[in-house]
């Protein structure tokens, strides 16, 4: 016997060939047909994606046809050799057939692999985790020295020097940002300007410097 893998497109989702009658050949030629070559109960489903579908089987590999006479003339019997026969009618229906062969050391090997692997994920988690903690503190502050920094900037540019100006933080409640800027333009913007989009940036304009901070 042999055991192989087949994959190939899920024909069961396909209900145009659904129960579709087995081609026979031509009415005249049915004196000797061969059943299937496939195991009974060895068709196992491996896994499936999308679009295809990985099985295993096993077959015959080959077959002892019986002789028979024709006419006075006695043909002798031959062995078919079923395996390159399988495999062609399988790439008919758009699938690849590959040859398993059953190695008991294999599977030691890969579960030893397996579990070394996993060492080495949890090795590498522990690692990352401590590094991460360890880093956010210092990139957190670098970030608000940035923010501060273009805060100064913007003010300057905005407002020119000496330097006069005060930088507030908020701590607004989710969902609330929209009504915090809508009242600090009632408080510090101009009714011509507040809130206004511009036209070259598509970005809110403010008689203020707003920067908002989202960690």
């Amino acid at each position: 016997m042999y055991t192989c893998f087949l994959a190939g497109p899920d024909w069961s989702t396909d209900s145009r060939n659904l129960g579709k009658a087995v081609m026979y050949g031509s009415l005249v030629d049915r004196h000797g047909k061969r059943g299937s070559p496939v195991v009974p109960g060895s068709v196992k489903k491996i896994m499936d994606d999308k679009d295809s579908v990985l099985y295993t089987v096993t077959i015959l590999k080959s077959q002892y046809e019986a002789g028979y006479y024709e006419g006075d003339e006695f043909q002798p019997g031959t062995k078919v050799n079923i395996e390159e026969e399988f495999a062609k009618l399988c790439r008919e229906k758009r699938f690849i057939v590959r040859e398993f062969k059953f190695d008991p050391s294999q599977a030691s090997r890969s579960a030893m692999a397996l579990e070394q692997l996993q060492v080495e994920v949890d090795g590498m988690r522990t690692g990352l985790t401590r590094w991460c903690k360890t880093h956010y503190g210092e990139a957190f502050v670098a970030w608000m020295h940035i923010k501060v920094i273009r805060v100064f900037a913007e003010s300057v540019l905005r407002y020119g020097l000496p330097v006069d100006f005060t930088a507030v933080l908020y701590k607004v409640a989710h969902g609330k940002d929209p009504m915090l800027t809508k009242s600090l333009d009632k408080a510090l913007g101009s009714e011509d300007t507040s809130g206004a989009d511009d036209e070259e940036g598509g970005e809110e304009y403010h008689d203020f410097v707003l920067l908002k901070f989202d960690p």
